[in-house]
């Protein structure tokens, strides 16, 4: 095994949180640190983490979310751009992650599933998570 994969796509709050999302359950999984740590603990270490689909939703150029997404709901593109760029700059440091795969870039579908919501290329064609990734460290 070359590392072992995560994914990522349900979080609601900055890259750094570990308290405070919108749901309520305070959950591992809601937080990047606390699910990258709890992934390196299942492995003891001895192996990297691959991130293969890290995104954070956000209905901004869409309607509203559906129920079952509401926890994206308040979620922006200003926030999807800097929360990527603060994820790949703590996994780059972390020292525990070797690769991160954005979800998405460019899915339209919007519907019980809100793909498109994940998309970093916005309906109207703008893109502003790529000048913040570019810009990450």
């Amino acid at each position: 095994m070359d590392c072992l994969g995560m994914h990522y796509n349900e979080g609601a709050v900055p890259p750094t949180a570990t308290s405070g999302d919108p749901r309520g359950d305070n959950y591992y999984t809601r937080y990047l640190s606390l699910f990258l740590n709890e992934h390196w603990n299942i492995i003891g270490g001895q192996r990297p983490i691959c991130i293969t689909e890290l995104g954070y939703l956000t209905p901004e150029g869409y309607p509203a979310l559906p129920s079952f997404w509401a926890w994206g709901q308040n979620t922006t593109v200003a926030q999807q751009a800097a929360w990527l760029a603060g994820a790949a700059s703590l996994l780059s440091n972390s020292g525990k992650a070797q690769m991160m795969i954005v979800w998405n870039i460019d899915f339209t579908l919007y519907a019980s599933d809100p793909q498109g919501g994940y998309a970093i290329i916005r309906p109207d064609g703008s893109c502003p998570a790529c000048d913040a990734l570019a810009a990450a460290r």
